[in-house]
């Protein structure tokens, strides 16, 4: 059973979604709220999944991210908003969000947005990663001989390939013969070394 927590001040957009998890066996809505005035409640919820908009009253959902992570939240959090700008897309995602949706997006890409996230993986709409994509681009993709100026280890060069391959965390560490704490080590000091904050941010710039 995955654990939802979804924050949404659109009441109609609200209770269209918690319809639509509602409907999966497999899903728990745990916590829905209009704002982000009481992340303490979100955290005690303990959700697996946190769905945010960006454009909330008060905290909106791109500072509730940067909080989140700041804080040690290791629930997989994307983003479900009506901005495709590109500001909003690149500071979500270097705040530290695992995905990026847009809510004309169909509700199967929703659902599967929560399992993939769930499962450790990464999941961005395709306007938006060809946005992502353009803009690193641009920035000029950081290649193999550029990477050893972060001084990886053998075993974080081996992590981080399979991490921008995309695959899910428990095969990681599974293929690496590893277990979970220790692959959660490897990757946060990948993170620093990078100077990244997440799997989205990953893809976008290696993948």
């Amino acid at each position: 059973m995955i654990r939802v927590a979804l924050i949404e001040d659109n009441l109609s957009y609200l209770k269209a979604m918690q319809a639509l998890i509602g409907s999966k066996t497999d899903l728990l809505l745990v916590y829905t709220a209009e704002n982000l005035k009481n992340i303490d409640q979100l955290c005690q919820a303990s959700p697996d999944v946190i769905i945010l908009d960006i454009d909330l009253p008060g905290i909106n959902g791109i500072e509730g991210v940067r909080f989140l992570r700041d804080n040690k939240i290791t629930a997989g959090i994307f983003m479900l908003t009506v901005f495709e700008d590109d500001e909003k897309i690149f500071s979500a995602i270097k705040a530290g969000a695992d995905g990026y949706l847009l809510k004309k997006d169909p509700p199967d890409k929703i659902i599967e947005a929560i399992e993939a996230v769930y499962r450790g993986e990464s999941i961005i709409n395709g306007r938006v990663a060809r946005k992502m994509l353009d803009y690193f681009a641009g920035k000029g993709t950081t290649n193999q001989k550029e990477l050893e100026q972060y001084n990886l280890t053998k075993r974080e060069k081996e992590i981080l390939q399979l991490l921008i391959a995309g695959k899910p965390y428990k095969l990681i560490a599974e293929e690496c013969n590893i277990s979970m704490q220790t692959l959660f080590s490897h990757t946060k000091n990948i993170y620093n070394k990078l100077n990244i904050h997440s799997r989205a941010e990953i893809a976008a710039r290696f993948g």
